[in-house]
């Protein structure tokens, strides 16, 4: 057996190549054993089948290890050999994963079992067995056929029976059900099945280049993460505007025991790419043909999103006729948790790189069940359905409360900073019951009070110190609720703030002086008598980005800048006498934020 550049491995913590060609020679066997690290490949990669069927595959990426390869449009990878990428879903025989393959099939048989396979040592893998029975086994690892499906449309009816037939193309999903038993062998410390998480090794070649899913104007579509590395969630979903740019996940109640949907609980979570933020599902029970007949009074977990690892499935929701686009620019290098890789629910260890200021409101109904509600904060929202931002609420439950924006239900609602004084919430019940508004966190901002504004009882409640509970009767709510925030006030008119976080109260200038930043280098005078915003830069500083707010947060004007002029001025004319809030956006994206006062001269 030959080992191709396994000294090199050892020795980086990563490699690149210009092209890979991997074959056997006359005598002997040749692989690559990618442990814990990433390989990357500029071009394409040429794999030719080994002589042992034992050492099917060419490329063996083990431990979290990925692949990535250079721009292109198209998939150069060629040959009959393989690569062999591990992943673990959910091991429960009654829980559905929802999957992706990362590798495309390189045999004419069509079968799971010729791209899916069990792992018996760090090496050596068989195929996966597959049976028309129930239950899958995690020992010898066998898939129950029945339960894999694609999805494209809006009803339960539009489920579609794959069975043993994988023709999938590369960004389509699928779901499957998980395995019953364990599998104790071990594979670099890790037990095949310990009784929680099932390992399948995905065998064929390896996915690279632009990859196009169609999708429809209001449908529903099951995709998932094509390539066998990590992909940048969040910017995937910037990037296709064919979707609302929202990304659902599946979750489901662990150790469920039926395969009845009657017995199932389940529910789908929202990332909003726009508030880098997720909200977990709640789980609910449903009728036999997929309607919702109650609620559990389970969540699932607050899990990191922005990053989707290998083989992750989610649907997707179409804003127009077009398609959903994969390109090799989405994908990164990025474990999931270097102890324990979990592909269903992804560690804390998975962490996201951006924190968008947020704060998490629970609304509890009828002690039935809570309902999660995020409130997120960006400059360039507004206060109405902004698409990547507003999460809106995915298979809404009779008794049920959300964000009231464009008349219907969010679960993710993003705002301009400083917020409207009363942002809208709708709550519906079914029935006569009661409710209970609390704060389960704030990130990146901590305003003075959170409150919940009762408009018929005309009462405000600061939820950072009680929880507002009221007995409701059946009925629409739509103009009753609202939150609020109050921002500290500063300790200082003359303090900076550079990258800001948005609980702090913006520096106010009263006066129509000159006001110097000094750290920042920066002078800022509201000239009145002409209605001009003066800008001076003093020190060796470039700015990118000039913008004034209201207090309400509505943006003004907002002025990119080009150049290394170190003066600048804008007309205030016509502007109401009121206080402002300017914002200067540095070309290092450092952020300072200071108040003027417009005042017309007499």
């Amino acid at each position: 057996m030959k080992f191709v550049q396994l000294l090199l491995l050892i020795l980086f913590s990563g490699i690149s190549y210009g092209q890979l060609s991997i074959s056997p020679s006359a005598t002997g066997d040749s692989y690559m054993y990618v442990n814990n690290e990433v390989l990357f490949v500029e071009g394409e990669i040429q794999l030719k089948k080994n002589h042992n069927p034992n050492n099917h595959s060419n490329l063996y990426l083990r431990s979290e290890s990925q692949l990535m390869q250079g721009e292109k449009t198209v998939n150069k990878n060629t040959g009959d050999g393989v690569i062999s990428v591990f992943q673990e879903g959910t091991s429960n025989a009654f829980d559905y994963n929802y999957w992706s393959l990362p590798v495309t099939n390189v045999s004419s048989d069509k079968s799971i079992r010729e791209i899916l396979y069990e792992p018996l040592d760090e090496i050596r893998s068989q195929k996966v067995q597959v049976t028309s029975e129930l239950n899958g086994t995690a020992d010898p690892l066998t898939i129950a056929k029945r339960w894999l499906h694609k999805f494209s449309g809006s009803d339960y009816v539009d489920w579609r029976y794959i069975g043993d037939y994988f023709d999938l193309l590369p960004g389509e999903g699928f779901t499957m059900k998980g395995t019953n038993g364990t599998n104790t062998v071990a594979i670099n410390g890790v037990e095949t099945n310990p009784g929680n998480a099932q390992r399948y090794d995905f065998r064929g070649r390896p996915n690279d280049g632009e990859y196009k899913v169609k999708i429809m104007e209001y449908q529903s579509l099951l995709v998932g993460n094509p390539y066998p590395s990590a992909i940048h969630l969040r910017r995937f979903l910037f990037d296709n505007p064919n979707t609302t740019g929202i990304a659902y996940f599946w979750d489901s109640k662990d150790n469920g025991r039926s395969h009845y949907l009657s017995d199932y609980e389940g529910g789908y979570g929202a990332y909003s790419p726009g508030a880098n933020a997720y909200v977990p599902a709640v789980f609910k029970k449903f009728h036999n043909q997929g309607e919702i007949n109650n609620v559990t009074g389970e969540t699932g977990d607050i899990i990191p999103r922005e990053f989707a690892p290998i083989a992750q499935g989610f649907m997707l929701i179409g804003s127009s006729d077009g398609y959903v686009t994969f390109t090799n620019k989405v994908r990164v290098f990025k474990k999931e948790n270097s102890d324990n890789s979990r592909f269903k629910s992804v560690s804390q260890n998975f962490k996201t790189s951006e924190v968008t200021p947020n704060l998490r409101l629970d609304v509890e109904i009828n002690n039935l069940y809570t309902r999660p509600l995020i409130l997120a904060f960006r400059e360039d929202a507004t206060i109405n359905a902004d698409w990547a931002m507003d999460a809106m609420t995915l298979n809404r439950i009779s008794s049920d409360a959300g964000w009231f924006i464009d008349e219907d239900f969010y679960l993710i609602n993003v705002m301009p900073f400083p917020a409207e004084d009363r942002i809208p919430l709708i709550v519906n019940m079914a029935s006569e019951g009661e409710i209970i508004f609390s704060l389960n966190s704030t990130k990146a901002f901590e305003p003075e009070k959170i409150f919940l504004y009762d408009s018929e009882k005309n009462t405000s409640t600061d939820l950072k110190v009680n929880s507002y509970k009221v007995s409701l009767p059946k009925g629409e709510y739509v103009q009753r609720f609202f939150l609020g925030l109050k921002i500290p006030e500063a300790a200082s008119e003359e303090t900076e703030e550079e990258n800001p976080a948005p609980h702090k109260e913006f520096p106010l200038n009263t006066l129509n002086e000159e006001k110097t930043l000094p750290e920042a280098g920066i002078q800022i005078l509201q000239n009145n008598a002409e209605s001009l915003l003066q800008v001076k830069i003093e020190k060796e500083q470039t700015i990118d980005q000039v913008s004034l707010f209201d207090l309400k947060g509505s943006k003004i004007f907002s002025h990119k800048i080009t150049g290394k002029d170190k003066e600048f001025s804008f007309s205030t004319h016509g502007l109401s006498d009121a206080v402002y809030i300017l914002r200067i956006t540095t070309s290092d994206r450092k952020q300072i934020n200071k108040k003027v006062r417009i005042k017309k001269q007499q």
